[in-house]
This record gives structure tokens, C-alpha cells and sequence, in this order.
């Protein structure tokens, strides 16, 4: 008994040498939103990342298409992304461009229901400076501010506010993995409405690398009764670690999985294609 033990033993360490893992990057995250009555909710998350690779595991979250447990990941930096479902056995191609692009056709085919109008943005910078270590990685230390005017009109009812955006941002260059953007984007997608998209790209082009934590504040103040509101976005990266060994494992989708269809909302008619 104790020789097969032994031969036991060296069998099981010999499948564990022959499983491939890759030097690869393991961080935890944590945003934080905070609406205008005080309100907040986080979404935690933990990431793997290997090359053009990455698995965003779903710790703590309260948006129902990101069910704790489940998880984000991808093979090619994010060109091709599926959402896993491990409690329902299920997987699903999920295209973020898509979901923003929804949300856009869904206002584009509105017509006179929904109606919203997006002055020029103006964009000043503000603070550009050697910022502190986080996660033990040096950062820099960037601050914007965003203000525009938005006009809504809800079934011919007017509304107009003042809106200021102000960005804080600690971004560091020494993580070269695209795949990082999987959870730590740089670039915000396309939504398919123009006003919004020309909004939200409006001054992205200012920074290399990652963030590691930004803090966005942002104020719109009706032009009626001069009430203002304001809600704050708080992502941090909590741990890191840059020489991981990550399972090959973890980006693969489990054996006998259900392909499903995508949690998008439906595009109504009118909208754009993608």
C-alpha cells in the first residue's frame, strides 16, 4: 500500500508539471459608486492576465448580467469576449460595443418619445504630475475636467442641466498586457449615438498605459430650480501581482457548457448594425 502510495503521489505531480501555466499578472478591484442620495454599491472583482489572455472573475456585484461567481474572459486582448455563467452551466459571446450600442440605437429609435440634445464638451486639463505608488507601481497623476450642457426632451416635456465632469486619474506605464483592458479600459466604446459618442470620446486620447485608480465626480444642475446633483465613481486596483503563475485553465471555457444567446437588450427598429 505505501509503494502505491508513493507511485500515486508521483503520478498526480506528474499531471500537475504537464497542466501549462503562463508568468502572467493577478489583481483585485474594486469600484465604488455613489449615487446622488448617498446611496452606494460595489462591484469587486479579481483578474488574471497571460498575454493576449484574461479571466475577470465576479466577486461582489449587483448588476444582474454580472452574477457573482461568473466571470469575463478572453483569448485575443478583448476582440473576442465571452460571459461565463458557472451556476447555469452556460456561456455566452458578449461584445461590449454591442451593449453600449444598444442602449444608443434604443435612443436613436425613440424619435419624438426621447429626445437628447449634447452641447460641444469642453475638455480642460487641469493637473498633469508624478503621482504616488499604488500597488507598488509608480503612477501619473492626471486630472480633467468635462462640461456640457444637456437638453432632454421626454414626450415634449423640456428639461436642461448644466453638467461638470471632473476625472481623476493615476495611470501607470510599466503593464504592457493588452489584455488588461479586458476590465482596465483606456478607451470607451461606441454607443451609436453620435452626440453621446462624440461626448464620451471627447479628450480620451491623453493617456498611455493602465490605471490603476480614478475617481469621476460628476454635478448636473437643473437650469429650472438650480437643484444639483451629484454622483462619484470610485476604481482602485486593491492587489497586484506581475509575476503570477496562471493556469492556461483559466481562460478556457469548462467542458459541457451551454453556448447561449447573448443578455443584450433587444435593438429596436432603426437602430445601427454592428
Amino acid at each position: 500500500m505505501k509503494k502505491q502510495s508513493i507511485v500515486s503521489a508521483l503520478i498526480l505531480a506528474g499531471i500537475a508539471a504537464a497542466a501549462p501555466a503562463f508568468a502572467g499578472i493577478h489583481y483585485k478591484s474594486v469600484t465604488t459608486t455613489q449615487d446622488a442620495r448617498g446611496k452606494g454599491t460595489d462591484v469587486r472583482v479579481e483578474g488574471w492576465v497571460a498575454g493576449p489572455s484574461s479571466r475577470v472573475e465576479f466577486k461582489a456585484s449587483e448588476n444582474p448580467l454580472f452574477k457573482e461567481g461568473g466571470y469575463l474572459i478572453t483569448k485575443d486582448a478583448g476582440e473576442t469576449i465571452f460571459l461565463v455563467d458557472p451556476e447555469e452551466k452556460t456561456y455566452a459571446k458578449w461584445d461590449l460595443r454591442a451593449t453600449l450600442g444598444a442602449a444608443g440605437a434604443i435612443m436613436n429609435g425613440m424619435g419624438p418619445l426621447l429626445k437628447l440634445e449634447f452641447t460641444e464638451p469642453k475638455v480642460e486639463k487641469l493637473l498633469d504630475e508624478e503621482g504616488p505608488a499604488v500597488v507598488g507601481l509608480p503612477t501619473r497623476h492626471l486630472r480633467f475636467r468635462t462640461t456640457y450642457t444637456l437638453k432632454m426632451k421626454v414626450m415634449g416635456m423640456g428639461n436642461e442641466s448644466a453638467v461638470v465632469s471632473e476625472e481623476d486619474i493615476w495611470v501607470t506605464d510599466r503593464l504592457q498586457d493588452a489584455a488588461l483592458a479586458l476590465w482596465l479600459r483606456t478607451d470607451p466604446p461606441q454607443t451609436g449615438n453620435e452626440q453621446l459618442d462624440k461626448l464620451i470620446s471627447s479628450g480620451r486620447e491623453r493617456f498611455t498605459g493602465f490605471p490603476l485608480k480614478t475617481v469621476i465626480v460628476s454635478t448636473s444642475t437643473n437650469k429650472k430650480n438650480n437643484k444639483a446633483t451629484t454622483t462619484r465613481t470610485t476604481m482602485e486596483v486593491t492587489e497586484l501581482d506581475t509575476a503570477a503563475d496562471v493556469p492556461a485553465s483559466s481562460f478556457a471555457i469548462p467542458a459541457g457548457y451551454e453556448q447561449v444567446e447573448s443578455p443584450l437588450p433587444m435593438m429596436p427598429q432603426g437602430g445601427r448594425e454592428r
